[in-house]
């Protein structure tokens, strides 16, 4: 019984660990400079998380992990962002 208690908390505590954070900048497709934290996880590409522009304009931004530490994606009104590790 004990092995099994073991085993199920093992595999609970190893799927909350693949929760991620990403802090990241980039560009709009107006080549405004924006900034954010974006969540995510292990299993999955997609990232999801507010941006910040200069002027302090917050925006709500879904997108994907493409590879080698860079983002892309589209925020509520449609404006595409490319973004990258910080």
């Amino acid at each position: 019984m004990r092995k099994a208690l073991l085993f199920v908390f093992l595999i609970a505590t190893t799927s909350l660990a693949q929760d991620l954070i990403y802090y990241v900048e980039g560009y709009n497709e107006l080549d405004t400079f924006v900034y954010g934290e974006l969540e995510g996880n292990l299993n999955d590409a997609q990232v999801e998380g507010y941006l910040t522009d200069e002027e302090g304009s917050e925006f709500f931004f879904v997108g994907e992990w493409i590879g080698n530490g860079e983002f892309e994606g589209y925020d509520d009104d449609g404006n595409f962002y490319s973004l990258r590790l910080e």
